[in-house]
């Protein structure tokens, strides 16, 4: 189980690029309530197949090296949300987030609602309009 932290402000976020840590400090700030607890770079997804054959038996956990992250997992009372940070995202992006949707729900099948989200510091272009339409929801910080 990866560590549940307080939703607030931290030295280290785990795998946080710079400029996605300071994409999410100005969302905390800005939205300092929106979750209780958070979690960081949470994996799903799975690893490719190993050779056995050349192991001693001790995988050190490497299958983490090869699985998706979801940057950070918003926890409210009613909902679980994903939250992709990325600056000027794009389109890919959409796809991105609605993919570590369905693997959270194949792979921890939580027992509230999922919720998509993407926190930006530039709307690029048809982006409002293609999350509101595949039920994404986008913040610009």
């Amino acid at each position: 189980m990866i560590d549940l932290f307080k939703y607030e402000k931290r030295t280290d976020y785990a795998h946080m690029a710079p400029n996605d840590k300071a994409i999410w400090e100005r969302f905390i700030d800005a939205y300092p309530t929106a979750y209780s607890h958070v979690q960081y770079d949470f994996r799903v997804g799975d690893a490719p197949a190993f050779n056995t054959l050349m192991d001693d038996g001790a995988d050190w956990e490497q299958d983490k090296l090869y699985r998706k992250r979801i940057d950070v997992l918003g926890y409210t009372e009613n909902r679980i949300d994903v939250i992709e940070l990325k600056p000027r995202a794009g389109t890919s992006t959409i796809g991105q987030v609605e993919a570590y949707r369905e693997l959270l729900l194949r792979d921890e099948m939580p027992n509230k609602k999922i919720g998509m989200v993407i926190i930006t510091d530039f709307l690029m272009p048809n982006m409002e309009y293609l999350c509101k339409q595949k039920g994404v929801q986008i913040i610009i910080i």
